[in-house]
């Protein structure tokens, strides 16, 4: 039988062991579909692939030569980060907002746009009683990634007044 001073040291030495070997990633394409993506006024053709990612979901945007990405981050708390490239580490987004009616999810101040009706659909049917009838929803994050003001509807003109001061 182990004291417990031997098994923390056992139980860190297979965390020191484990962590030594490449960690698998386990990728599985969840759809892709052909939609529209915009920065600022300037729309475009794009192509979204969604796949989850060992524990995330990412959202990869394909347009010309050039992928952004953005992966929903669920564990220990909901978290987005995005990224302009493959090559740029992942970072956590400022704000997101989600419309509803034009089937649009926007970042940062609306600096990179997409018409995703795949995804919104399954924001709805997860969110069950809660988000039925809603127009928009909108989340400010923290430096930290976690969601620090949400809003609904009307309250969203509201937070994007602010966001813009």
């Amino acid at each position: 039988m182990l004291n417990q001073r031997s098994g923390g040291v056992l139980a860190g030495l297979v965390a020191l062991l484990g962590s030594l070997s490449a960690p698998a990633v386990t990728a599985q394409e969840l759809y892709s579909l052909n939609t529209t993506c915009r920065t600022g006024d300037r729309s475009f053709a794009c192509r979204v692939q969604a796949v989850d990612v060992d524990d995330t979901t990412e959202y990869r945007h394909q347009f010309g030569s050039r992928t952004v990405s953005y992966r929903v981050i669920e564990d220990p708390y909901v978290r987005i980060e995005g990224r302009g490239s493959d090559a740029k580490p992942w970072i956590s987004v400022k704000n997101a907002l989600i419309n509803f009616k034009t089937e649009e999810l926007c970042f940062n101040d609306e600096a990179f746009c997409v018409k995703n009706p795949s995804f919104l659909a399954d924001v709805l049917i997860n969110s069950g009683d809660a988000m039925q009838g809603r127009t928009e929803v909108g989340m400010v994050f923290g430096p930290n990634g976690r969601v620090q003001v949400a809003c609904f509807d009307n309250g969203c003109d509201r937070l994007k007044e602010a966001i813009k001061q």
